[in-house]
Formats: C-alpha cells, sequence, structure tokens
C-alpha cells in the first residue's frame, strides 16, 4: 500500500488524524477537515527547513522571521510554523486570529503581526504576547501598556507605514509613550524581485534616513527573500523576511533552483470512459474530442483551488507521462483526454508538485502570482505531513 494510501485509510479510521512510519525514518501525520477527501496535498516539513537554512546561509546569518500568513499560504501554519520552530527566531502573521492560532498550537517564539491594531484587539496582544505593528499616531494609544510593537515606515509600498518625513515625530511618540515597548522597526520593498528595480536601492536609502532618528531600537528589518538574492550587496539589517521562500517559491517570475517546493498536490481518477470523435466536454463545450479516445475525469475543481482559467491550459502527470485538461474546469470536477491510453481508475494523478506542473507555472499560465495559487487551495483538499523522524531541525 503506498503512503498516500495509507494516510487516506488512517484518516479515515481516525476521522482527522493519524500517524505511520515510512522507511523507518519518516512519519506522516493527517490533518483534514473531512474524512473523505478527494484529493490530497503532501507537505514536506524537512523541505521547508532545508529552504529557511538555504536563506539563512545566503544571508550571511542574519536572524529569519518566517512569514506563515494565510495559514502559511494554505500549507498549515501550525503544522509549519512547529516544524520550522528550532530554525527561525520570529515569526510573522496577517492578524490577531492568525497569532492567536499559534500561540494555542504551542508556539512561543515572537509573534509579530502585520495588520494595524484596534481598540478591539488590543488587549488579545497582551493575552497572547503578540507584537503589534504601529503604523499610525493613534495606535501609540491604542495599545495596552506593557504590548510590544515595531513601527512600520511606508518607504515605498504604498500600503501602510508612516511616511519617512514623519520620523521624527515618531520618534517621539516613542519616546513619550514608554509604557509600551518598541522591540523593532521595519519598511517592505515594493519590487525587490526584479533583480534590475532602480526602487530597491532609493527604498533602501529612505529607510537608512529613517534609522538616522533611531539609535536604541534593538531589531531593524526591511529584505524578504527577493531582496536577499538578487541584492545581495545590499544591506539586509538585523532580520530578514521570508513566507514564499521558505516554501519554495520565489516571488517573481525568476525560479530558484535551491528551493524545494513543500507542497505536491495529487487526485485520482474518478472515471474513464471512451468517448467518439466530436464529442464536447464539459459547460459551453468549449473542447470537443479531435479524435476517439479515452476521457477521465477527476474529482477536483475550482472548489478545491484549480482555477477555471487554466481550462483547457492546464498539463497533469500520471505515471511518466502528461495529459491535457480539457474543457471548462468546474467546481467539483474536471476532464483530461487520454488519447488511446486506456488508464485504469483510481490512478494517481499529480496536480501541483511532484512530477506535474509546478506553482509558477500554473501562475504563468493563468497570469497571477504563485501567492494567488497556493492561497486558493482550499480546506476542501486533505492534509498530509511528512517530515523525517530523526532529521536534525
Amino acid at each position: 500500500m503506498s503512503p498516500r494510501r495509507r494516510c487516506i485509510w488512517c484518516c479515515r479510521l481516525q476521522c482527522g488524524a493519524g500517524y505511520f512510519e515510512k522507511e523507518k525514518k519518516t512519519f506522516c501525520k493527517v490533518v483534514m477537515k473531512i474524512s473523505f477527501p478527494s484529493s490530497i496535498a503532501e507537505i514536506n516539513l524537512d523541505s521547508a527547513v532545508l529552504n529557511l537554512k538555504e536563506i539563512r546561509s545566503r544571508s550571511a546569518g542574519k536572524k529569519i522571521l518566517s512569514v506563515v500568513k494565510c495559514d502559511a499560504y494554505s500549507h498549515g501554519a501550525p503544522q509549519i510554523s512547529k516544524a520550522i520552530e528550532e530554525n527561525t527566531d520570529w515569526y510573522a502573521v496577517a492578524s490577531v486570529d492568525e497569532g492567536i492560532q499559534l500561540r494555542m498550537s504551542g508556539i512561543r517564539k515572537p509573534i509579530l503581526v502585520f495588520a494595524a491594531p484596534g481598540y478591539e484587539t488590543a488587549a488579545a496582544y497582551q493575552t497572547h504576547g503578540l507584537t503589534a505593528s504601529v503604523s499610525d499616531l493613534s495606535h501609540f494609544s491604542t495599545l495596552m501598556d506593557g504590548t510590544s510593537y515595531h513601527l512600520n515606515f511606508d518607504t515605498g509600498m504604498g500600503r501602510l507605514g508612516f511616511f519617512p518625513e514623519d520620523a521624527e515625530e515618531v520618534r517621539r511618540m516613542a519616546v513619550v509613550n514608554q509604557r509600551l515597548l518598541c522591540r523593532g522597526i521595519y519598511s517592505h520593498f515594493a519590487t525587490a524581485d526584479d533583480p534590475g528595480s532602480a526602487a530597491v536601492a532609493e527604498q533602501h536609502e529612505r529607510f537608512r534616513s529613517v534609522l538616522s532618528h533611531f539609535s536604541e531600537i534593538p531589531l531593524v528589518h526591511m529584505s524578504n527573500t527577493g531582496a536577499v538574492v538578487n541584492y545581495p550587496d545590499l544591506d539586509h539589517f538585523d532580520m530578514v523576511r521570508t513566507g514564499l521562500g521558505m516554501l519554495g517559491y520565489s516571488s517573481g517570475s525568476t525560479r530558484y533552483s535551491w528551493l524545494k517546493p513543500v507542497l505536491k498536490w495529487t487526485t485520482e481518477l474518478a472515471q474513464v470512459r471512451r468517448i467518439k470523435k466530436g464529442t464536447s466536454v464539459s459547460y459551453g463545450s468549449t473542447w470537443k474530442a479531435p479524435e476517439e479516445g479515452y476521457l477521465a475525469t477527476l474529482p477536483v475543481g475550482y472548489g478545491d483551488g484549480v482555477p477555471r482559467t487554466l481550462s483547457n491550459r492546464l498539463m497533469v502527470w500520471i505515471d511518466g507521462e502528461y495529459y491535457p485538461q480539457v474543457g471548462r474546469v468546474t467546481m467539483d470536477m474536471m476532464m483530461i483526454f487520454l488519447g488511446n491510453k486506456k488508464l485504469p481508475v483510481k490512478s494517481e494523478v499529480h496536480l501541483l508538485g511532484g512530477g506535474g506542473w509546478n506553482a509558477h507555472d500554473w501562475a504563468e499560465t493563468t497570469e497571477t502570482n504563485v501567492h494567488e495559487i497556493l492561497t486558493n487551495l482550499t480546506l476542501r483538499v486533505g492534509r498530509v505531513y511528512l517530515q523525517s523522524r530523526y532529521s536534525e531541525n
């Protein structure tokens, strides 16, 4: 029985969680919101650890802040965070709720929340030991006594943060509000994924001008994985942030061979039928069989995370060969054309990763980014976590 089969079997018996050994060195944990998933995302936690170590090496040993927002880009924030805990210094999340989830799962290292704090969340920062992002003067009065925070400066991202010209006023507010604990200061590159962007140097210089107003802040960070790789001679300050890089992908169009994708998404053939030449497939009849052959149905669709915009464009991998997806992707199913090859029902299909296309391929084909492809993976997809039992973290 294959590891994937054993995981699904274990899940069905125990309704959500199970363990098994693989070659005496690997264990698997099954985490699923449903008992009978139609597809499985295998997440290799060892690869996340190796990616982090490589990024730390390329950043000259700087501290690492691991970005695990949006459930670690659908990979599972608690599972990823626990696996990398010995190899990261900080975590970052998008919201207070995400930070609380990490604390409830046993994470004890510092957690930075990117969202702007509000009166409704102020107590939660204290209760759960979360670090706030202060990006507006009103936040100094919003936060409760003893709350730790990082100052956020907008040097060109145009999202959240103080403007560089307000640095002196911000410094005075920080001095006045000694009841709060300033633990860091950061900014965010807008174009660091582009190796030839002049804006990177401009933003970096603006941030350095901001730092001239602050002499005693213990932690400074600005660079993401793209900045570390594309601008190695840049001052990356005290800490670098990585999210997508940790999971094996670059944010831009350049692919880094030294990063190992953590996730592999597979399903199985649900039905195989022989169809005649000219047979139309799926809504709108956008595809008709060019010849007589075998049509296979897969039990996944855009309700699981396959973009509808991949209709008639996606290639899937089965037993060493690629086959075209045909017709429109529907919510729960999609079809592939096998030609004259009749494959057995239950044959394993690689949708994303493994032998199949990776998230870069999906993103380029649909003209979006890898972030969107990964975060579109829904809870209907079962998660299986693989990790070496005796790996050195």
